[in-house]
């Protein structure tokens, strides 16, 4: 059986690497101070903030379709892993979950996608929505007609943006207009711009890192305003995910084990922030922190673990839910299908 390839994939992974230390970075001052915190956290804001934007142009690069099935099966994985967070809550910092606030999280795991309890989920289901409008704008307008729309959603919300504080959609980028332009450049790169970047590329891709990373410990400060590179609809953090996209889409290897940890992104996207939180208490509580630069490489490596135990944790529920996952969207395949003929009869 053919192996398929593995070099987006890894992409994908790396991505999910830079998600989660975005995430525990916020802990970075229990293991660093002074300069060493200051030049760590430039590093890691002035790249990791490009990880969503890379998995979406890996999207858009091969296209996603609306299919009811697999719609069902991600909401139905969704809420095993947002009860599985919910309860990790509970018993590791219960008093996060008090009351009220516990029958309002319950509420919102069974219902993931309606009550936006990972943004990223819920645009990116959108996403799939209306995947197949997207498609026929694409086939039906020109190569030129498709760049200029392009560069116009460019510059109203990338640009814009980051030149300026002010945004026409205040989300920093974490909502389902930058997916949706991120996700067409995605299929513009399919479509028309196959092809390889110079070394300058890679040249590029370090001073925009060292930009961001700068831009991010020493903002620009006018009033109450403090304006910085490091958010999702940066054109710097734009231009940097399609350089290293390119990298990735130019390399040739292949990996059932990239391929299989792969699959189980989204047990990142869910898992990640309560995994971080509760390994950090148990750090602090047990006084297992170290400073210096010492303190960032144990950091790196709790990103690792957690990393590590979402995508195992994924591969582990599909063992033992997958059949029922099927189960459960052809029940309602069929029932969605006997409406739709009723319906015409």
């Amino acid at each position: 059986m053919k192996i398929r390839k593995s070099n987006l994939e890894a992409l994908r992974i790396i991505a999910m690497y830079m998600i989660v230390f975005i995430h525990a970075n916020m802990y970075l001052s229990t293991f660093c101070a002074g300069k060493v915190m200051t030049f760590f956290n430039g590093l890691v804001n002035g790249i990791c903030n490009i990880g969503v934007t890379c998995f979406i142009l890996i999207s858009g690069y091969y296209g996603v379709n609306f299919n009811l099935k697999k719609l069902v099966k991600m909401e139905c994985m969704m809420i095993s892993y947002s009860l599985l967070e919910t309860l990790l809550i509970y018993i590791i910092m219960p008093e996060q979950l008090q009351g009220a606030v516990l029958l309002e999280q319950l509420v919102k795991s069974f219902l993931p996608f309606i009550s936006r309890k990972y943004w990223f989920y819920s645009c990116y289901v959108c996403l799939i929505l209306l995947s197949g409008y997207i498609q026929k704008l694409i086939e039906v307008v020109s190569q030129k007609e498709m760049k200029k729309l392009l560069l116009l959603l460019l510059l109203l919300f990338s640009v814009l943006p980051t030149v300026f504080y002010f945004e026409l959609i205040p989300d920093n980028g974490k909502g389902l207009v930058q997916m949706i332009m991120v996700y067409m450049i995605g299929r513009y790169i399919h479509c028309y711009r196959d092809q390889r970047l110079s070394w300058k590329a890679g040249v590029l891709f370090v001073l925009l890192w060292m930009v961001n990373g700068i831009s991010h410990e020493f903002p620009i400060h006018i009033g109450g305003i403090y304006h910085h590179l490091c958010k999702d609809n940066s054109i710097t953090n734009l231009v940097m995910a399609i350089i290293l996209f390119y990298i990735f889409k130019n390399l040739n290897f292949q990996s059932r084990v990239i391929n299989w940890l792969a699959k189980n992104i989204f047990a990142v996207f869910a898992l990640n922030n309560t995994l971080v939180a509760c390994v950090m208490k148990l750090l602090q509580e047990n006084k297992f922190v170290e400073a210096g630069g010492g303190g960032f490489l144990l950091l790196a490596g709790i990103v690792l673990a957690v990393l590590g135990i979402c995508l195992v944790t994924g591969g582990i529920r599909e063992l033992l839910f997958g059949r029922l996952d099927v189960k459960i969207s052809n029940m309602i395949e069929n029932i969605v299908e006997k409406n739709i003929h009723h319906v015409k009869a």
